[in-house]
């Protein structure tokens, strides 16, 4: 029997608000309205953002206000104010809240449905069309979403549930809510359509990254993946991976090329580092006025060459970091690929794993000196306070 590239389940909780309401309820209908209603410890939205976090790269200084969570809706990744405003409104709605699995065969999924973009693309175009056929508004729901990577078989879990009640039911005067029941054409118009998407968003999505990886090669950025390739070759597999230590001690040179080709070949972090370079020399030219009028050696309190090493320190972490990763990723993937006949795939998986993290490196980078820059404003903020402390222009208790 052949196993259908796409499955998709929907089932729905009613809303209980109390366990004894009626004899009908039974007590295990009752916990799981608790469970996708989020009134317990452990709820639903905390499942599905749970294993949709945990192949998501993001990047690790990302705050509460950044989109930068597994779990997505129309308009793209949940921060954590918009998880908790989702939360208190599963809380409060008297909807029905539907629950349900989109599910792919191995291979399918694999290739179509293999990233947090695809899912996103995907949900936010064929979603709709299944509210429709399955008779509710979509300008009336309240939907979320997370893709999950930690089985064998990608599969995404959804939710969803209306904002208010549009139903006349018979011989009613008010309106209610839908009574959860979806019909079985609208599930199966879903999995043919969600297929048929998938498709076309992998052409466009591989369409874009080849057009991206064309360009990539036809500049500056080709010369810095090769230097993160023979970086690779060389770095050790075990022993204390950081900058300053020992262990990389005769690998900085290649390291520092890897830097210097990922700034000539990113005209944003370019831009950042020489602003940042420019206050830093700038600063160093006030400095030596100063001294020189006072007849003294400024050597040791210019500041640009100890806070531009500071910086190369602080990027050469972020590569070794990337280096890993791409690493680790790649040794999964061969050791998950025994077949031969696999090979071309495994190579061609690698290099996308090799790719995906260049350009995570770029991100990580420009964020490295964005947060540098900051922390140097904040100490000569800092310096400009206790010069001003100290010569009286305000007191420490004002």
């Amino acid at each position: 029997m052949t196993v259908p590239n796409v499955n998709f389940f929907v089932g729905y909780v009613d809303n209980i608000t109390n366990k004894y309401q009626s004899p009908r309820y039974h007590e295990d209908l009752y916990e799981k309205r608790l469970f996708y209603s989020c009134k317990q410890d452990f709820d639903h939205v905390g499942y599905v953002l749970k294993g949709s976090k945990e192949k998501l790269d993001y990047v690790s200084y990302s705050g509460n206000n950044e989109k930068s969570h597994g779990l997505f809706n129309q308009n793209g990744l949940l921060n954590i104010d918009e998880i908790k405003k989702l939360r208190n409104q599963l809380r409060q709605t008297k909807s029905v809240i539907w629950h349900g699995v989109i599910s792919f065969e191995e291979d399918f999924g694999n290739t179509y449905c293999d990233t947090t973009e695809k899912a996103q693309m995907l949900m936010k175009y064929e979603f709709p069309r299944f509210f429709k056929n399955a008779g509710l508004d979509p300008n009336n729901i309240i939907w979320f979403a997370g893709l999950h990577e930690n089985t064998d078989n990608k599969h995404i879990h959804f939710s969803f549930f209306e904002k208010e009640p549009m139903r006349y039911r018979k011989n009613g005067k008010r309106k209610q809510f839908s009574d959860g029941m979806i019909n079985v054409e609208a599930i199966r118009k879903a999995k043919l359509s969600i297929e048929m998407k998938l498709l076309d968003i992998s052409k466009d999505v591989v369409s874009t990254r080849n057009l991206i990886t064309k360009k990539f090669k036809q500049t500056e950025a080709g010369i810095f993946m090769k230097y993160i390739k023979e970086l690779m070759a060389i770095l050790p597999l075990s022993g204390r991976l950081s900058y300053e230590s020992e262990n990389i001690e005769p690998y900085k040179q290649k390291i520092d090329n890897v830097i210097n080709a990922l700034i000539v070949s990113s005209s944003s972090l370019n831009k950042k580092i020489n602003d940042y370079d420019t206050i830093l020399a700038e600063r160093d030219e006030e400095i030596k006025k100063i001294y020189k009028r006072l007849k003294l050696d400024p050597t040791d309190k210019l500041m640009r060459e100890k806070y531009m090493k500071d910086l190369y320190r602080r990027l050469g972490n972020v590569v070794l970091k990337v280096v890993k990763d791409i690493r680790t990723e790649q040794d999964k993937l061969n050791y998950n690929t025994k077949r031969k006949s696999l090979k071309k795939r495994l190579e061609k998986a690698k290099r996308r794993a090799l790719f995906k993290n260049c350009e995570r490196l770029n991100d990580l980078a420009t964020k490295e000196v964005i947060i540098a820059f900051e922390e140097f404003l904040h100490k000569l903020d800092e310096a400009n306070y206790k010069r001003l402390q100290e010569e009286g222009v305000f007191d420490e208790d004002n």
